[in-house]
């Protein structure tokens, strides 16, 4: 007797410091002093993901972009310079008394043009428009990628809360087993139990254990996940349980999504502002000053001074050409990104309606799961005095303990169930 007990103490000494900080997991040690939230990991893991730097990106882009819309409204200088000899010049057809007009072959030139925008027809308005509403599409699709995100930490977290459970039960289990493995050694003491019986209570604890070892394995490798996710390390941290008493409204969603086709819709109308600036005219002032030879008086041989200033039209008729197909084109872009909404809203809409079954499915389940709990350990319990005189054998009584752990268990896996479906749902509506 003496040995099998001892053999039973070193197995599982072995089993207890094989497993490390999981062991401590496994027989209920509190190792956890920093408790961490769901919402905690959620902003954890949005800071700590690659892609969250392409927001600075974009905004550092749309800064530069905005500068070079509106240095068109800055004036324009610039210089230019000529010499070149042409083989005929400017004669007179006819000779006039006491005046020579002498036209060099050779000419000179040297001047700077400064031009100022008067009115562009809205062009650079619309340009700048048109940064900033590429800039805001490009942060919704970026926003659409990182709350991909929070359905992997949520998943993790949610796991990681669920194998807490299923330890914590194969604890409780474990205890009722080594209560029951010294119970019976006791009768095998007195003479009034078989040794197969302890062996059976013995294999149950060896199996217990082998689970425990599984699910701290399983736990390990979702806290490495979270880690990875977070950026932070978290495997001397306790995770907190979310409340199952949240409400979510499955009718009310609010998607980064929906701020992306809102994004994109504001983008179709910039594009059609700029389609009607493109057939607007552009008055610019103009100033032209130099110094060549010959000036502006082409009768003078001689180096001079010129300047020129005046109002210049610019007007491309080109676009009118294809203004009617263009703005249909616009319009047929923008129904396409109403009908991507719409079907995105229906879809979400449907699986907000499947997500909320199955949250009332949960909720309902865990109603019972307390009164059968109480009804297996009760059956237990009495399983156990009927053990102990003889009316049943031990394999009815592992059943009994088994069906109590099977219903404790089914509670834990439940409750988890349910925060997994408030969550799903409340991922799917974009109630965070």
């Amino acid at each position: 007797m003496m040995m099998i007990r001892f053999a039973v103490a070193v197995l599982g000494a072995v089993m207890l410091t094989a497993t490390g900080v999981s062991a401590q997991y496994r027989d209920g040690a509190d190792t956890a002093s920093v408790h961490v939230t769901l919402d905690a990991c959620l902003d954890m893991a949005r800071e700590n993901y690659p892609q969250i730097r392409q927001l600075g990106l974009i905004e550092a882009s749309e800064k530069y972009d905005l500068s070079i819309a509106s240095s068109t409204w800055i004036p324009q200088l610039s210089v230019s310079g000529k010499a070149n000899w042409q083989s005929d010049v400017v004669e007179m057809p006819f000779e006039i008394p006491g005046f020579e007009l002498d036209m060099p072959h050779d000419q000179y030139s040297l001047t700077a043009n400064l031009t100022q925008h008067i009115w562009d027809g809205g062009a650079s308005s619309s340009q700048r428009a048109a940064v900033k509403a590429d800039a805001e599409v490009r942060r919704g699709q970026t926003e659409v990628s990182l709350y991909s995100v929070r359905a992997r930490v949520q998943n993790v977290y949610l796991g990681i809360l669920l194998l807490d459970e299923q330890i914590s039960q194969n604890r409780l289990l474990m205890e009722s087993l080594r209560r029951n493995a010294d119970e019976v050694q006791a009768m095998m003491d007195n003479g009034m139990a078989y040794r197969s019986d302890l062996d059976m209570v013995n294999v149950n604890i060896l199996d217990c254990s082998q689970q425990t070892d599984a699910l701290c394995a399983d736990r390990l490798a979702y806290v490495r996940m979270l880690s990875l996710l977070t950026g932070q390390d978290m495997s001397g941290k306790e995770l907190v349980v979310p409340s199952d008493a949240v409400m979510v409204d499955a009718g009310a969603v609010s998607r980064p999504e929906l701020a992306l086709y809102a994004a994109r819709l504001r983008q179709n109308e910039v594009r059609m502002k700029q389609l009607n600036a493109s057939i607007s005219p552009q008055f610019d002032l103009t100033l032209q000053g130099g110094f060549g030879r010959p000036g502006l008086n082409m009768l003078e041989n001689e180096f001079a001074p010129m300047f020129i200033a005046g109002i210049r039209m610019q007007w491309n008729l080109a676009p009118l050409y294809t203004r009617k197909n263009d703005r249909r084109k616009i319009e047929i872009q923008k129904r396409d990104i109403e009908l991507e909404e719409e079907t995105f809203l229906f879809n979400t809409g449907l699986d907000a309606t499947q997500q909320q079954t199955e949250v009332d499915k949960a909720r309902m389940m865990l109603e019972k799961d307390d009164e059968i709990i109480e009804l297996r350990a009760s059956i237990r319990r009495a399983g156990e005095e009927q053990y102990r005189s003889g009316t049943i054998k031990m394999t009815d009584l592992m059943d009994m303990i088994d069906d109590e752990h099977d219903a404790r268990l089914a509670r834990s896996v439940h409750h988890i169930q349910l925060l997994m479906a408030i969550y799903d749902l409340k991922n799917t509506v974009g109630q965070n």
